[in-house]
């Protein structure tokens, strides 16, 4: 049995000592008093129960298949950790949110990941599998400051290429995705990517940053980041990094796609729809999948809060007669 908790743990904790510490209380009382409590007690537990939202193997579920190859091409340079995303963020947490939110629109697609800083990585070559996916950009990072040699923005040019091959009947879809900053420190010419175009069907070039830009943590190791900042050596005072937003208008004119500022989270719900709508789509039968048991507990919780309200409306009547007032006809 599988476990995929609707409600945080602690939440569910708390609610359940504080049931357990009512329902002991009340429990020295009459005996129709304890059914209430037993009653009232199931419901919240069975709620419990569904908050866990508890699993076993054995179930099928339909299966999308698609067309669409989606690789995303990060920028893992140093400033990418600068701080002006969403206030005070680091990029890096707009491009985690909006890579997650991206894969949500294409289910059964294939996916694959590259990133770049002084050298270029395929991280997750062509896989379906989301979950594994989304565990690689998870642990997304800018590179260790002190590795740092500067930033070129076509270094993943030749990784796009050897993944991006086009076929020659057109069965697939390739969709690319590139995350950046745009800022290149290393002397050389504009990036050039229009060797990719033809191999490429749709995507978008997403940009990160300001223009008043953002302060950077010098980052020693995996979720290791100091409070000192990374120094600009001709200045001596904080380095700032600064989006170019020229440099990525460009690479999406070069690769045919549209570019998109990224200032926060959300809004990019229209741009992947609509690219997903064009990759086709169709159910492949069915796959594997949990058999879920919340709906048990559904049933238990319609039967107690029935008998519930069954013994609540003869207690309302006992009530009223006690009075010496009839009870009211529900039905006349």
């Amino acid at each position: 049995m599988s476990f995929q908790l609707l409600l945080p743990w602690p939440v569910i904790a708390i609610t359940s000592v504080i049931t357990a510490a009512w329902a002991a209380r009340r429990w020295r009382t009459t005996d129709r008093r304890r059914l209430s409590v037993v009653r009232i007690t199931g419901i919240v537990a069975l709620l419990l129960f569904i908050a866990l939202d508890p699993a076993i193997d054995g179930g099928r579920v339909a299966a999308l298949r698609s067309d669409a190859d989606v690789l995303f091409v990060v920028d893992t340079t140093g400033s990418m950790g600068a701080e002006d995303y969403d206030g005070a963020h680091q990029r890096f947490d707009g491009v985690r949110a909006d890579i997650m939110a991206l894969v949500d629109e294409f289910p059964g697609a294939h996916f694959a990941l590259v990133t770049f800083d002084t050298t270029e990585r395929i991280v997750v070559p062509w896989t379906t599998d989301v979950g594994a996916f989304e565990t690689a950009v998870s642990l997304l990072r800018q590179e260790r400051t002190m590795y740092a040699r500067g930033s070129r923005l076509d270094r993943p040019i030749d990784a796009i290429a050897r993944l991006v091959p086009r076929s020659d009947d057109g069965s697939r879809f390739p969709v690319v995705f590139f995350l950046s900053d745009g800022e290149q420190t290393v002397e050389a010419d504009p990036p050039d990517f229009r060797s990719l175009a033809p191999s490429i069907d749709d995507g978008a070039v997403l940009g990160y940053g300001t223009g008043e830009g953002g302060r950077m943590r010098i980052y020693t190791d995996r979720d290791s980041l100091l409070d000192q900042y990374i120094q600009d050596p001709e200045t001596g005072e904080d380095a700032v990094s600064r989006i170019d937003e020229g440099v990525l208008r460009g690479i999406a004119d070069d690769l045919g796609v549209e570019y998109l500022h990224r200032t926060g989270p959300g809004g990019l719900d229209d741009l992947a729809g609509a690219i997903a709508d064009d990759a086709q789509r169709e159910r492949a039968g069915t796959r594997d999948g949990d058999r879920r048991l919340y709906w048990l507990a559904a049933f238990g919780i319609v039967a107690l809060a029935l008998w519930q309200l069954a013994v609540t409306s003869v207690e309302f009547s006992e009530a009223r007669r006690a009075l010496g007032r009839p009870a009211r006809r529900w039905a006349r």
